[in-house]
């Protein structure tokens, strides 16, 4: 493509990009704080005055929580102009990519393709609907940027040093939105070994100095993890992921964490390619040992990736780089290290980015050249994925109607039961509340049905069992609710004289 023809696509593109993200998720203005928005946000000092902010009483996410400081002082906490920005990151993100794939050499039709895909993809539906999962899409700007910014510097001259800064300035700017943006020099040192002359190359200038770099951090971590106390942390950590898929670990046992893993990696491809029955929870069954069919799915997954990225980065270097952006991004969400959920649409979101490049590459080559075939293939995919974006957007309004889907989609799950009680709850509707919170009750992995029980209990007048289920909840001890359980126990003594220990 001409310079000039390249200024042309990506002066119309951006336009055309913001247009479509705001028709497409037009709904959200409409939508009220769900999921996380209420710590995050809602109740969240930090995001509310530069004083809150320095003071940094909710820890985490510093780009994400300047971010909010703008909206809240644009809009106060009304959600609706909330999600301006949220449309905004994401229509940028598009076309971000769109401009990263020229610049790696593919063509319009697979750049275009490209942007309009990861635009419209439903598993983006999450961090675009909900307001506190801006972390993901600020996150992969920063990302794009310095990858952009890198790819300038590693062809400029004078300036070279300039853009690289730049490009390291971003990458840490992305990794105070999320820490996923670490992966980040990989990612650089295999564009290097794709696209660059070994002559001219930076990172990779010295090959046997980062292999010993890696060598020597992969045993310091060998010796820290088997020597040093790291396993036993490994372990406490998987206790409370493992929990919410009511699986528990008996001591000294790892496998168990292993399959799941495994597991919820091929549930998640699933997702990725067929992404129907989308929630903000998931919650499936352990695995029956290595032979389960998700497991082996799995190993086969890994395998036929290694497969394919070993021969693209033989014979097609942009297909290669779209395949390393997928697996790279794939490996913090991977639960090699335990994370809050097995699963979650946000974990697809940066990933995502490698799969939307390489779809069309793939469909072009395949394709014969003559004739409308990718074109028609490509667009019958951006239609099925936005029409799945629209409903999916829609389920984000409220929160009943989120947790309602989310319940249907997970029947088991314990936070979207109990969550859905919660709407209920808020709404008066106590019978159904307290049906939600029975079922959520059922599984004993989480002390919250059972104080709001209680609490359903005590607004239908019955004190006796409204009691029995607040020691229910006492009875947990959990550190998590150690506030909530001080503040009703003085409660509960103040009201009724009740004293529980």
């Amino acid at each position: 493509m001409t310079t000039r023809a390249e200024k042309r696509c990506l002066l119309c593109s951006l336009p055309v990009l913001l247009v479509l993200a705001f028709i497409l998720y037009a709904e959200s203005f409409g939508h009220q704080w769900t999921l996380d928005d209420f710590p995050v946000i809602v109740d969240n000092p930090d995001v509310k005055s530069w004083a809150g902010f320095l003071e940094n009483s909710y820890p985490g996410r510093p780009l994400r929580e300047l971010s909010f400081l703008l909206d809240h002082a644009l809009f106060g906490l009304n959600p609706a102009g909330w999600h301006l920005q949220n449309i905004l990151w994401h229509a940028v993100n598009a076309w971000l990519l769109l401009l990263l794939a020229l610049r790696l050499g593919a063509g319009r039709f697979a750049a275009w393709s490209a942007g309009l895909l990861f635009l419209v993809h439903p598993v983006t539906v999450e961090v675009v609907a909900n307001i506190s999962h801006r972390k993901d899409s600020l996150a992969l700007t920063c990302v794009l940027l310095a990858t952009l910014a890198y790819l300038r510097g590693m062809r400029a001259d004078g300036r070279r040093w300039l853009w690289l800064a730049g490009a390291f300035v971003l990458g840490l700017l992305g990794w105070t939105a999320k820490e996923n943006a670490v992966v980040l020099p990989l990612l650089w040192l295999g564009y290097e070994a794709l696209f660059v002359l070994p002559e001219n190359r930076l990172l990779l200038r010295f090959p046997k100095l980062i292999l010993g770099i890696a060598a020597a951090g992969a045993l310091a971590v060998c010796v820290w993890y088997f020597g040093f106390g790291g396993l036993e942390l490994h372990q406490q950590a998987m206790a409370p992921v493992l929990a919410k898929m009511t699986i528990y670990l008996e001591p000294g046992s790892v496998a168990p964490y292993l399959l799941m893993a495994l597991k919820s990696l091929s549930f998640m491809v699933g997702k990725l390619l067929w992404p129907l029955a989308l929630a903000p929870e998931y919650v499936y069954g352990a695995p029956s040992g290595w032979f389960d069919p998700w497991v082996l799915g799995a190993l086969a997954l890994v395998s036929g990736y290694l497969l394919l990225l070993g021969r693209a980065w033989r014979r097609w270097p942009l297909a290669a780089f779209a395949l390393l952006w997928l697996g790279l991004f794939w490996l913090p969400t991977a639960n090699l290290w335990p994370l809050s959920y097995f699963a979650a649409d946000r974990y697809l979101y940066t990933p995502l980015a490698g799969l939307a490049l390489l779809t069309p590459l793939v469909i072009e080559r395949w394709c014969p050249g003559k004739n409308h075939l990718p074109v028609q293939l490509l667009a019958l995919l951006l239609f099925a994925c936005a029409l799945l974006s629209w409903q999916q957007n829609r389920v984000w309004s409220t929160p009943l109607s989120l947790w309602s889907h989310a319940a249907r989609v997970a029947p088991a799950s314990t936070s979207a039961r109990n969550n859905l009680g919660a709407a209920y709850l808020e709404l008066g509707r106590l019978e159904e509340a307290r049906d939600e919170f029975r079922q959520a009750a059922a599984n004993f992995d989480n002390p919250m049905p059972w104080y709001n029980l209680g609490r359903v209990y005590e607004q239908l007048g019955d004190r006796e069992q409204a009691l029995f289920h607040y020691r229910a909840f006492l009875a947990f001890n959990d550190p998590a609710t150690a506030t909530l359980a001080a503040q009703l126990r003085l409660r509960l003594w103040r009201q009724y004289g009740v004293q529980i220990r």
